[in-house]
């Protein structure tokens, strides 16, 4: 990220939307086994708003993770016996020869619950415009390990291209102890672009999960998997002082298991989810004024189970909606305080929990606020860290505390 002068380098980072790089925006998202499981926690009425005020990422700021050496990433709790991680790390050297090393890790959670992935890679590099690597997820147990191929392309305007095709658990069949097995092994393609304009930015993901069939022989059933999704961020300067940024994106995903010993003519369970996620922020830099940013936040979550109504209605079904506010206020030394005031309404059903028999079923007014105390640790890299001890003005309770972290290497 280049350096700005002032504190306004702060308000590139403080926002982000709640699944925004576990959906696809940092990078591919591949298949893992343990989706299989599916999540290790549920979902409550207030999930989602805190997870977006945990979040530390403007959809302004939505530059390719290949380009951005560094840590970033935000680690607080989130419920009583939860806590919320979200993580990025990566560093990438470059020599006097036309190649590279990197690593990249990742912590973080999707719709299908938490998870880590860590990065070795290598590649030729060609004067800062583009590479071509290969980078592969290691681990002890070979029928675990990932291979990514992955070429990157800088344009001389700003612009950029990026495919990848990961191949996860690539040696699983001819490396696992068990008799389990792929039938249809995991395949992520994975395209994303960004295209500068004189007063407007364009960019997009596309991340494709086709379609795994996995047969564990010791339940006797075989399990299939295929996930897709996608994004879309358009952002256009209004005024010499105020920017506008619209981001959508989605995801479909199809899971089923079959009695092996049935055939493959019926599907035992099955599950079928849709999400959908629209953002709109309006920043309103210096020129004067206090700097404001005005947010607004739609989520749908919809996942169909076959075990409650029979497929037809959804078994987890959220609506809601958050809108924002945020302001800035200089105070001594290196520090900045950034209050931001959430108020929303959301209404959440859940019919299966991981963590009790009883249905969640509840509907209401949402309202937080969060002081976000910015402490500069570097005015050339632009550095930061947060601290950010929440308050839900709804009920009048501590809405849980969290560190974000911004550190470019």
């Amino acid at each position: 990220m280049r350096k700005t002068t002032g504190f306004f380098v702060f308000s590139l980072s403080l926002f982000s939307t709640s699944l925004h790089s576990a959906i696809g925006w940092a990078g591919p998202e591949p298949f893992r086994l343990e989706r299989l499981d599916g999540r290790q926690f549920d979902y409550n009425l207030e999930s989602f708003l805190q997870r977006l005020s945990f979040t530390e990422k403007s959809i302004f700021d939505n530059a390719p993770l290949w380009q951005q050496n560094g840590w970033y990433g935000t680690g607080g709790s989130s419920r009583g016996k939860e806590f919320y991680v979200h993580s990025l790390l990566q560093q990438k050297l470059q020599f006097e020869a036309p190649v590279f090393a990197g690593f990249r890790h990742k912590r973080s959670e999707d719709l299908d619950g938490r998870y880590d992935r860590t990065l070795f890679g290598v590649g030729y590099q060609a004067d800062n415009a583009w590479d071509l690597g290969v980078w592969a997820d290691v681990s002890g147990a070979k029928e675990d390990m990932d291979l990514q191929f992955e070429v990157n392309r800088q344009f001389s305007n700003g612009s950029w291209l990026t495919g990848a095709l990961v191949l996860a658990d690539v040696f699983y069949n001819s490396k696992t102890y068990g008799e389990n097995r792929y039938q249809q092994s995991p395949v992520t393609l994975y395209a994303a672009a960004g295209q500068q304009f004189q007063q407007q930015q364009l960019s997009g993901f596309l991340n494709l999960n086709l379609k795994t069939r996995y047969q564990d022989a010791a339940a006797d059933q075989l399990f299939s998997d295929e996930q897709y999704s996608a994004g879309l961020n358009w952002q256009t300067r209004l005024s010499v002082n105020t920017e506008l940024a619209v981001q959508a994106q989605g995801l479909y995903g199809r899971r089923s298991t079959q009695q092996l010993q049935l055939g493959l003519s019926e599907s035992d369970w099955l599950m079928r989810r849709r999400f959908q996620q629209l953002n709109v922020e309006l920043r309103q830099a210096d020129g004067g004024l206090r700097p404001l940013t005005y947010g607004l936040q739609a989520n749908s979550l919809q996942e169909l189970d076959s075990r409650f109504a029979a497929g037809q209605r959804a078994a987890e079904n959220r609506r809601e909606l958050f809108s924002y506010i945020a302001t800035e206020h200089a105070l001594q030394g290196n520090w900045l305080a950034k209050p931001v005031l959430y108020v929303g309404y959301a209404s959440a059903r859940s019919e299966f929990r991981q963590q009790g028999d009883e249905p969640l079923r509840d509907n209401g007014w949402l309202a937080k606020i969060s002081p976000n105390f910015i402490w500069q640790l570097s005015t050339q890299t632009g550095a930061y860290v947060v601290i950010n001890p929440t308050v839900k003005l709804h009920n009048l309770q501590f809405g849980g505390g969290n560190v974000q972290v911004f550190m470019p290497f």
